[in-house]
């Protein structure tokens, strides 16, 4: 499933992806994870666990399909002018993943200097809290971002799958949370990355 989102004239797109590769990639990761090394000095999360994925990200079966989801999105760039209709080549410039724990969050930032564009899937999504009075005010875990004039934001809640891609001076945001079970974590693996023209012009 796509679906693309216009969030104050800024554009994201949100995929849907299967549950094989959601497995294969906990899996990769839950087997590596003790020789990855820390990502966290490169990010602004308040979390303990950020581990560096670069080494394993391009050798899993889900990679395939998640860049064929990033076709999907310069395409629609394209569609709309919001890309010059060229050719373009993906590079991977960043790749990590966040195992958050009750209590922690991520603060409104950007991704690499404002410049190319970022990635957010989540992998697991633990049960969380509502303990608030009034429903609205529950937003605790949820991908939120901020619109471009920051006066207001949209937020999203989690789901197993979901894969947004979006532009990396987007300014976003997770709060923190409350769980069930306080073991349980609120997985999502990130990258970032660049286009880069071949100067050849597209039909």
């Amino acid at each position: 499933m796509i679906k693309k989102i216009y969030i104050d004239e800024r554009f994201v797109a949100k995929f849907t992806v299967p549950k094989k590769y959601i497995k294969d990639l906990n899996l990769r990761y839950e087997n590596a994870k003790t020789h990855l090394n820390s990502y966290g000095a490169r990010l602004a999360g308040r979390l303990d666990s950020e581990l560096n994925m670069m080494t394993v990200i391009q050798s899993t079966t889900a990679f395939k399909k998640l860049s064929s989801f990033i076709d999907d999105y310069i395409n629609t760039c394209k569609k709309y002018k919001l890309l010059q209709d060229l050719s373009y080549n993906l590079e991977i410039i960043g790749c990590w993943m966040n195992d958050m724990k009750a209590g922690e969050y991520n603060p409104a930032h950007t991704h690499h200097d404002n410049t190319g564009y970022s990635t957010v899937l989540f992998l697991s999504i633990p049960e969380f809290i509502d303990d608030t009075k009034d429903s609205h005010k529950f937003k605790d875990g949820q991908l939120n971002f901020i619109n471009v004039n920051g006066s207001s934001s949209t937020s999203y809640v989690p789901e197993v799958g979901d894969f947004y891609v979006f532009e990396a001076s987007h300014m976003h945001l997770v709060y923190p949370f409350k769980t069930k079970n306080p073991n349980d974590i609120r997985r999502s693996m990130s990258f970032n990355f660049l286009l880069t023209k071949n100067e050849i012009k597209t039909n």
